[in-house]
């Protein structure tokens, strides 16, 4: 058995202890339910990054704050990126931003997503130079050195913070809607495609 099956199973079994005494529960078909999901786990992303934000503010170690301002890009951005093979649903800029600053926010951490985290890119995010050194009072041929200097953001100003945070707040004051539309197009399908015989027998307490 793969992992995936693992944890899907771990899954079932979590929604059946916690659901099946007083419910009958039906697993939902990955086809149908996939946009429901997605958003569902986006909006649990945004709330994961609210809390990444408050500890920042916090002012943590270096190598705490670099994993956090790291993560912070690279999840946020997962909220707006998919992987093509599967279309799999995500939140659309053109369809939610109105207001410049937040959109100058958003476009501000993608640009970091794309040039700072997920790729090597010219960004303020990560700035080095390189440099020759020449001992003084010595001949050119003689000898020489390169070195390497670097600034790395290892974490957001507090005004950058607040901007995410309004950010962040804005998006997941959406994800309610985005929530309800999937999942009543879902209910209505499942109603509409399957007779209440075939839904009885896609109950968990039947699955073996």
């Amino acid at each position: 058995m793969d992992k995936r099956t693992q944890r899907l199973l771990h899954l079932i079994k979590e929604a059946q202890q916690q659901y099946g005494t007083e419910n009958i529960i039906l697993p939902l078909p990955g086809y149908a339910a996939k946009k429901f999901i997605a958003y569902c786990s986006i909006k649990e992303d945004l709330e994961l990054l609210l809390e990444y934000t408050a500890l920042l503010k916090t002012k943590p170690s270096k190598v705490f704050s670099s994993a956090l301002v790291n993560a912070l890009i690279a999840l946020y951005g997962k909220c707006f990126t998919d992987a093509s093979k599967n279309s799999y649903p995500k939140l659309e800029p053109n369809d939610l931003f109105k207001d410049d600053e937040i959109k100058e926010t958003h476009d501000y951490l993608m640009g970091l997503r794309h040039q700072f985290v997920a790729h090597r890119g010219e960004t303020e995010g990560e700035i080095g130079i390189s440099f020759l050194l020449i001992p003084k009072n010595k001949a050119l041929t003689e000898k020489t050195e390169l070195r390497f200097s670097q600034l790395k953001m290892v974490n957001f100003a507090e005004a950058e913070i607040k901007k995410i945070e309004r950010l962040l707040q804005f998006l997941l004051n959406e994800m309610p809607t985005k929530i309800d539309k999937a999942g009543q197009k879902l209910h209505d399908h499942l109603l509409t495609e399957f007779t209440p015989e075939q839904l009885n027998l896609m109950r968990m307490d039947n699955m073996k």
